[in-house]
């Protein structure tokens, strides 16, 4: 059982939740090709994964996003720190006429972001935070927006990751405690909003 002190009365579903959890990842490009990419991240990334690469060549222009695969990952030294140095093969075709002509080499960078979806299923949640399961370990500190559908709604919310522990479930290894972020009013379309009209009627039904 996971150890952890609750801000708030936790309410179980009686079924989970299931849905994902969108993480973004700043990266540096080192190369870029027509079919590979080669990015300094600061953790070693799932070889197999796919996941979306986010291009950014000006300020005031729109992002390029290719659907990518990690290859391979090779710890290296990058200005005086061990990074780790992943090659990325870009499943689709890059856009026409490449991307924009921008060179990238040891003098020059460009920033981008990695995207990956992770699946969920949400257990467990209260007005300040929930409980989710996955097939993959999401560390402590980790942000991420969390989309999730229950019998009755389409959730969505901003999260940060608190703990992770694992489970006994070959399907859902890894259980993670979440707390709530606040960007705006609560909504009776999320997570927090569901959780606050569950508890309202367990106070008004006992």
């Amino acid at each position: 059982p996971m150890i952890e002190r609750r801000q708030a009365a936790r309410m179980q579903f009686v079924q989970p939740g299931v849905g994902s959890l969108r993480l973004v990842q700043d990266v540096q490009i080192a190369r870029l090709g027509s079919h590979h990419a080669v990015v300094i991240v600061p953790r070693q990334l799932q070889e197999g994964e796919r996941l979306l690469l986010e291009i950014w060549v000006a300020h005031d222009a729109k992002p390029y996003t290719v659907l990518v695969h990690v290859v391979s990952n090779q710890l290296v030294m990058d200005e005086g720190s061990l990074r780790w140095q992943a090659r990325l093969k870009m499943v689709q075709p890059v856009p026409r006429g490449g991307f924009g002509g921008v060179h990238v080499g040891p003098d020059r960078r460009l920033i981008g972001a990695l995207i990956r979806r992770v699946p969920v299923r949400v257990v467990e949640a209260s007005t300040a935070g929930c409980v989710f399961e996955s097939p993959f370990a999401v560390n402590e500190g980790t942000v991420g927006f969390l989309q999730t559908r229950t019998a009755t709604h389409d959730c969505s919310e901003a999260v940060r990751v608190r703990r992770m522990s694992e489970t006994s479930d070959s399907a859902w290894a890894y259980r993670m405690a979440a707390e709530f972020l606040t960007l705006g009013p609560v909504s009776l379309d999320s997570l927090r909003g569901l959780a606050t009209i569950m508890s309202v009627g367990s106070e008004t039904t006992s």
